[in-house]
């Protein structure tokens, strides 16, 4: 039931969403829909909810809807379906399907797993890891970008999304620590201190684990009261 309510509320918003390109600058492409066809990105152009862009290195797009502007600043990847308000319930509901979706699948006889990695014919582990390193980092550049323009709830979703689909970025700890205080924020406690603990299994610096280990306690301290 939980699932058929995100695909519903999900695909509500999707295609409402029509962007106006207002500027580029640099390198700045677009995947539409189920396209694994990259396109640049030109002024001008009109995107849907659907569309997930890349900038490169010192590019960036400003982005206009009905007035409401957003800018994805270089080194960044964002669906733009994602830039949206959403509820706390919203947020808990997303949370629980990622939490169905990271329970290990088992591997069926005889079963391949696929190697490619939106669009690019790629079979060498090495390339793969630098390609999911690459683009997970951009999409967690672009959580950042909606928790900075005031779209907190949507970019936790965000970023559980790119840990699980680009596990790399698991190891990231300060990008973790960053979106574990972004629920901590928005007063879901329990999930802060889950996910705290969840960080606290990874290698991490003595500095890293001395602030994690405050924020363990300072969360804690709010569950109990």
């Amino acid at each position: 039931m939980k699932k058929i309510l995100l695909i519903l509320f999900l695909a509500s918003t999707l295609f409402a969403q029509e962007y106006v390109v207002e500027k580029v600058k640099g390198k700045v492409l677009v995947q539409k829909g189920t396209s694994e066809k990259w396109e640049t990105v030109q002024a001008g152009d009109k995107l849907n909810g659907d569309a997930l862009i890349v900038t490169e290195e010192n590019s960036f797009v400003r982005l206009n809807k009905n007035g409401t502007r957003f800018v994805i600043d270089g080194n960044s990847a964002l669906g733009l379906n994602y830039i949206k308000k959403i509820s706390i319930n919203d947020l808990l509901l997303a949370l629980a399907m990622e939490e169905i979706r990271n329970v290990p699948k088992i591997k069926k006889s005889g079963e391949v797993k696929s190697t490619a990695v939106y669009g690019a014919d790629v079979t060498n582990e090495d390339d793969i890891a630098v390609l999911e390193n690459t683009l997970g980092e951009k999409k967690l550049n672009g959580a950042k970008l909606l928790a900075e323009n005031g779209y907190k709830e949507s970019s936790v979703i965000v970023a559980k999304e790119t840990y699980r689909k680009y596990p790399a970025t698991k190891k990231r700890i300060a990008d973790r620590i960053y979106f574990a205080d972004i629920l901590a924020d928005l007063g879901l406690y329990q999930e802060a201190a889950s996910e705290y603990a969840s960080i606290k299994k990874e290698p991490m610096t003595d500095a890293q684990r001395k602030i994690l280990e405050k924020k363990i306690e300072q969360v804690n301290l709010k569950l109990a009261k």
